[in-house]
């Protein structure tokens, strides 16, 4: 990720919903929200992607608030409460662009 470039435009970016849960229980069901796909079909140059996975509530977007995006007081949602702000899966909706051509998501 050395190559690639934290500018303005990535940093002023948000994190949208990309897989939502809709329902509960036995009748739950995963969907790929709209707002995500008008995102994705923005993107022309290969793609890498970048991840960062655990249980709920263990620091997930303040990791990458703090350490990726650099960005104290913005990024993804945070919160003091044991309710979840980004529950499903999130992405960052502008990409962070390298110098080999890959756009990184």
């Amino acid at each position: 990720m050395s190559d690639c470039l934290l500018d303005e435009e990535f940093k002023s970016g948000q994190g949208i919903p990309f897989i939502a849960l809709e329902g509960e229980g036995e009748h739950s069901s995963f969907r790929l929200t709209e707002e995500a796909k008008e995102f994705l079909q923005t993107l022309k140059a290969p793609v890498a992607l970048a991840s960062i996975v655990g249980k709920y509530r263990t620091g997930k977007s303040l990791l990458v608030n703090r350490m990726l995006l650099d960005i104290k007081g913005g990024g993804f949602q945070v919160g003091a409460t044991v309710n979840s702000c980004t529950k499903g899966l999130w992405i960052w909706n502008k990409p962070l662009r390298c110098k080999d051509r890959k756009s990184v998501v």
